[in-house]
């Protein structure tokens, strides 16, 4: 089996048997956790758990080698909001700096007081360069026309432009191809202006050609070197490299989804190798609960028809929540300590549960739908069982949804 982003394991017993089960909780715990956001609010929020992502943090960088952090906060920080993860993490000193792909990301934890180094791994106009380089965010360069313009915001800025160099050793999404990338280097490094703090790349996750990749950027490395020309701080290895490929951890380490709590490839072989946390939960509490006679049905499609009286209960969080529309494959929601089906279909605002033969739930319960209170809400687990990539789990959630630090 190919070790890839695009592999979904096929046991969801294994799956659930390797995923850590956490001690339950008092009754003044399960209180607490509930008094985070006020009872009378109903619609979905996510909880964040610093403490987890403190503990991911000393993880991966022991599982690395105790090589510094580069720590990932694209795509609203996984899901849980860039400036509230890099808050938590700029305190810790295995975290260096912070890596994110849009120029309005780095601007944020910027302008939200992060002093720590940040670098901005995409493409950008002329004048966002500049507005980045002016809050001392680090620039990833790859066009080979570049030399000028950060000359000129040299100029502007009246110091020293710092970049990282991003070489493509065979992703073919960004970066200068490798095999183009020394005279452009050479060029570059003439500059008085510019200061190239390090060099990277991204690797494509399948085991033989990873191998041929570091290798790649070693040499231009090696070359570098005995042309006397330093390319800084070589970093590679993403949360699935730090896992399965530790030859790749180089100068710094590159983590991003493992930072939140979920595992980047095979869970059932990663959870042996290093526990992570998960550190958030996807809420939202009951607003209907309702009993269906024999032949009633639920939501869009008729999926669900009761065969005998059965009690339901709607959460109001659906797909636009960024919950998964395939959670009806086999995906259960916590609510109060017991486990309850998603049946139906997943509608845009709607999820409803099946919850028995007796009332067991009532309006303003509770409810999980991710998180790390039980391994078949662990996103991990909802990516088995839907099929759909635990960065999706993640990264889909909706940033409009409100935040609360644990």
């Amino acid at each position: 089996m190919k070790n890839t982003r695009r592999t979904f394991l096929k046991s969801s017993i294994a799956l659930a048997s390797a995923l850590v089960l956490p001690t339950c909780k008092t009754k003044e715990e399960e209180i607490k956790q509930s008094s985070l956001v006020s009872k009378d609010r109903y619609d979905p929020w996510i909880e964040v758990i610093p403490e987890a992502i403190k503990y991911n943090v000393k993880t991966l960088h022991r599982l690395s080698g105790n090589k510094p952090i580069l720590a990932v906060i694209k795509n609203n920080g996984y899901g849980l909001g860039d400036v509230n993860v890099a808050k938590i993490m700029e305190e810790l000193p295995e975290v260096v700096g912070f890596a994110a792909v849009k120029k309005e990301a780095c601007l944020s934890i910027r302008n939200e007081g992060i002093k720590k180094n940040i670098l901005h791994m995409g493409m950008a106009t002329d004048q966002d360069f500049f507005e980045l380089a002016e809050k001392d965010i680090q620039l990833s360069i790859f066009n080979p026309g570049m030399r000028k313009l950060l000359e000129d915001i040299s100029g502007k800025t009246g110091k020293s432009t710092k970049v990282h160099l991003y070489i493509d050793t065979g992703m073919s999404r960004m970066g200068i191809p490798f095999h183009k990338a020394m005279p452009w280097i050479e060029n570059i490094a003439k500059s008085k202006n510019i200061e190239i703090q390090g060099a990277f790349m991204g690797f494509t996750e399948e085991p033989d050609y990873d191998k041929e990749q570091l290798a790649r950027l070693k040499m231009l490395d090696t070359e570098a070197n005995q042309k006397n020309i330093s390319i800084g701080k070589l970093h590679a290895a993403s949360s699935n490299a730090i896992f399965h490929f530790p030859e790749a951890a180089l100068d710094m380490v590159r983590p991003g989804i493992s930072l939140y709590g979920a595992y980047p490839t095979y869970p059932e072989i990663e959870s042996s190798i290093a526990e992570l946390k998960v550190a958030y939960r996807l809420n939202a509490r009951v607003v209907r609960v309702e009993q269906l006679r024999k032949g009633d049905s639920v939501s869009y499609g008729r999926n669900y028809i009761a065969e005998k009286p059965v009690w339901v209960a709607t959460l109001p969080i659906g797909h636009a929540d960024g919950y998964l529309r395939k959670a009806v494959n086999g995906a259960k929601v916590l609510v109060n300590g017991n486990l309850y089906p998603v049946i139906g279909a997943v509608s845009a605002s709607h999820t409803i549960l099946e919850i028995g033969e007796q009332p067991t739930l009532k309006v303003g319960d509770l409810a999980t739908l991710v998180g790390p209170d039980h391994p078949e809400i662990h996103p991990s687990h909802l990516s088995n069982v839907t099929g759909v990539s635990v960065y999706d789990v993640l990264m889909h959630m909706n940033p409009r949804l409100p935040k609360v630090i644990a």
